[in-house]
């Protein structure tokens, strides 16, 4: 046996705050494409290496009203498979939930979609072994309800059981509560085979068996979700199922560090992207910068690199060379300075200040102005990564704030 599983591939995402008046529009293009092209290289493979089944572990869509482009994109896919003789597996997520029927999406009979119950349908292969394949969709955003409980026990006349969950390993007071929480113990006491999971974006196994899976998405959306990206190919291998990855993701996106110096916005642009060209990348990078350098930068320098100056000479530049450099630089982060204000009281009086202001509590409170917003940008603010961003930049503020107050009684003195 041998089958592809596959989760969480946002087709047609906006890639939110991307677009600007520097983005060429042919890397714009080759970007908003890269969903749909993933996800065409994971049924080429699945065409090439001849696979039973491919298993659609929710969040196939962006969003629950998907485009036209999309589902017209989905359903050319799944025909593909069909002309090859290949079945495919869908349950929908909390990005692309629904409470139709599923015969009402009119699928290809290769199609098999889970209701917002969970069911059990058993596939034979042409050797003759049964596969119950075990899951669900969505019909909301949010589902609390720990949906494992109502999964089967293992089926001793399949020869193999997996199970399909779009959901968070959590405990149920935690924020991942809202996605069909489960323990690891709880997937484990059903005694299947595998688990194919969706919903957390980064590809990691649950178990030291490598039988309990999350694919990770296919393409990365923004910094966050960095290095390569594809599918998990699964074989069996005796009684066993082994799995193995597969990049199909034509974007990486990562960081790097480059050094710079206290110069001019310009001349510093150019020496930042003459370290770019040094990287030889193979593949298209989406990149965020983290400036480091040896010598306290000032604090015109630090507001320019606040305010987007310097991102904005780099992207001027970038927009010229991206095809030749095979990337894009989105994003900077500020040198690390260590030494904020001017005496070790002051420092201490401003990290107390700070500490105080940027909480998890002020950041909550600021979050509930999006409320009335799409999820998802809720979502992807509420990200690890992106909230010490803004504390980062909220704290570069502060610091040149404090410094032009102290120029400033230097010189009324």
């Amino acid at each position: 046996m041998k089958f592809i599983h596959t989760a969480d591939l946002h087709l047609d995402s906006p890639f939110l705050g991307l677009k600007n008046h520097s983005l060429p529009d042919d890397l714009w293009e080759k970007i908003h494409q890269s969903t749909f092209d993933s996800f065409q290289k994971i049924i080429d493979e699945a065409i090439n290496d001849q696979v039973d089944f491919v298993l659609l572990v929710g969040d196939l869509f962006d969003r629950e009203e998907r485009s036209v482009a999309a589902d017209a994109f989905l359903m050319a896919q799944l025909n593909r498979l069909k002309d090859h003789e290949i079945d495919a597996f869908i349950s929908f997520g909390n990005h692309d939930y629904s409470t139709a029927d599923p015969s009402s999406f009119g699928y290809p009979d290769n199609t098999h979609v889970f209701s917002n119950q969970v069911e059990t349908k058993k596939y034979r292969l042409e050797n003759g072994q049964v596969v119950a394949i075990s899951g669900f969709s969505f019909d909301k955003q949010w589902i609390t309800d720990p949906m494992i409980q109502d999964y089967p026990q293992a089926f001793s006349d399949a020869t193999w059981n997996i199970g399909m969950l779009h959901g968070s390993l959590s405990t149920l007071n935690s924020p991942e509560a809202n996605y069909a929480p489960f323990t690891l113990n709880q997937l484990e006491e059903k005694g299947y085979d595998y688990w194919a999971l969706g919903h957390i974006h980064k590809r990691q196994a649950l178990n030291k068996q490598g039988t309990i899976n999350y694919s990770g998405n296919t393409q990365g959306r923004h910094i966050n979700e960095t290095g390569e990206k594809g599918f998990l190919l699964v074989e069996s291998d005796g009684g066993q199922l082994t799995s193995h990855f597969q990049s199909t993701a034509p974007i990486i996106w990562d960081f790097m560090a480059v050094s710079v110096a206290q110069q001019p916005v310009k001349q510093l642009a150019e020496l930042i992207m003459s370290q770019l060209a040094d990287q030889h990348f193979d593949q298209l990078h989406l990149l965020r910068l983290q400036l480091k350098s040896d010598q306290q930068l000032d604090s015109e320098l630090l507001g320019q690199i606040a305010s987007g100056e310097l991102l904005d000479a780099i992207q001027q530049i970038n927009r010229d060379k991206w095809r030749q450099l095979n990337c894009w630089v989105t994003s900077l982060k500020a040198p690390v300075e260590k030494n904020v204000v001017y005496s070790a009281i002051d420092q201490t009086y401003f990290n107390q200040a700070r500490d105080e202001t940027l909480t998890d509590d002020a950041y909550n409170q600021i979050l509930k102005a999006f409320d009335k917003q799409p999820a998802f940008i809720k979502d992807e603010l509420n990200q690890t990564d992106i909230k010490q961003s803004v504390f980062d930049t909220a704290s570069a503020i502060l610091r040149e704030n404090v410094v032009n107050e102290y120029d400033k009684e230097d010189g009324d003195k």
